[in-house]
């Protein structure tokens, strides 16, 4: 991260400058964190009254509403594109990871969920190995392995809800090929069209699903379903602010703080207590993480061979 520059007027030393700047980086994330528990815990809750696919719906079009006043903010224009079959294909599979998002946490523990849904560094490995033939060096292969040993050790209390952790596994996966599709959007694209087209497709593909298992929503629960919406597009905010501010080593770690946010929610909310083989495995995952983040850091440091 470049040095923090001098704010006018400020007679503090740029190592007191730094410092803040960091302290910000790290509440922000924590905030996104939480954020992303109580979008978790807001789904779970209404899920148990509504079908997914009626959930999943909403989840989707309430984001629209949010996303139109950044679209109307860089104006209307912003929305032609000549890429409209990639934004189509981004749709379709962050669609299908939303739906395991969903699905996941409604059958399976929220600590449980969480923890799974921290494998998506390990599912980015293999698919920038497969789809984009990116050369994976022997630590990073060998870290990737033993991340998934700690993802046997969290799901292995959970096998009595096999499809649901099936689905929370494949939404992890899915997850890591959006990342893949973002990045090559945004060498075109702005940010307010991606989401933009994400979240209408999203609606458009949920859309005839909840029709088969409709069920009317009350208003309390319309409200619950945009206060999820709203605390998802907090929590992308508080991360963009975050990463803003301090690097990847600095803020991924404040982020594993969704596990020890989501078992206090679960167990003071849903009566979850978290078993030991979860807790152990959560570390191993995190850990994992946390070691590939240290790893990719210090390979881009690392000067190019001559």
């Amino acid at each position: 991260m470049e040095e923090p520059a001098r704010p006018a007027g400020t007679r503090l030393p740029l190592p007191w400058i730094a410092l803040a700047t960091n302290a910000r980086a790290i509440l922000w994330m924590l905030l996104g964190a939480a954020c992303v528990v109580a979008m978790s815990a807001v789904i779970k809750h209404v899920s148990r009254e509504l079908p997914v696919a009626v959930v999943f719906l909403f989840r989707m079009a309430f984001a629209i509403p949010l996303v139109l006043p950044w679209v109307a903010w860089d104006g209307f224009k912003i929305l032609h594109t000549r890429r409209l079959k990639s934004h189509f294909a981004r749709g379709t599979v962050g669609a299908l990871s939303m739906w395991c998002w969903v699905f996941g946490v409604k059958y399976l523990p929220l600590t449980t969920f969480t923890a799974i849904s921290f494998t998506r560094p390990l599912w980015t490995t293999l698919t920038a190995w497969l789809v984009l033939r990116e050369v994976v060096g022997r630590r990073r292969g060998m870290l990737t392995l033993v991340g998934f040993a700690g993802v046997v050790m969290v799901v292995r209390p959970a096998l009595d809800a096999q499809l649901a952790v099936l689905v929370a596994l494949l939404g992890g996966a899915v997850s890591s090929l959006t990342l893949v599709q973002v990045k090559q959007l945004a060498t075109t694209e702005p940010a307010a069209r991606i989401v933009f087209y994400f979240s209408l497709f999203g609606t458009l593909y949920a859309l005839p699903f909840a029709i088969m298992a409709w069920t009317t929503p009350s208003l309390p629960q319309l409200g619950w379903l945009a206060l999820a919406a709203i605390a998802a597009a907090s929590a992308q905010y508080c991360v963009a602010r975050a990463a803003a501010l301090g690097d990847a080593t600095l803020i991924t770690p404040v982020d594993f703080m969704q596990l020890p946010f989501a078992a206090i929610v679960g167990f003071a909310l849903f009566s979850e207590l978290p078993n030991l083989l979860t807790i152990a495995g959560s570390v191993v995952i995190v850990s994992v993480v946390f070691a590939i983040v240290h790893v990719e850091r210090r390979r881009r440091m690392r000067p190019p061979s001559s």
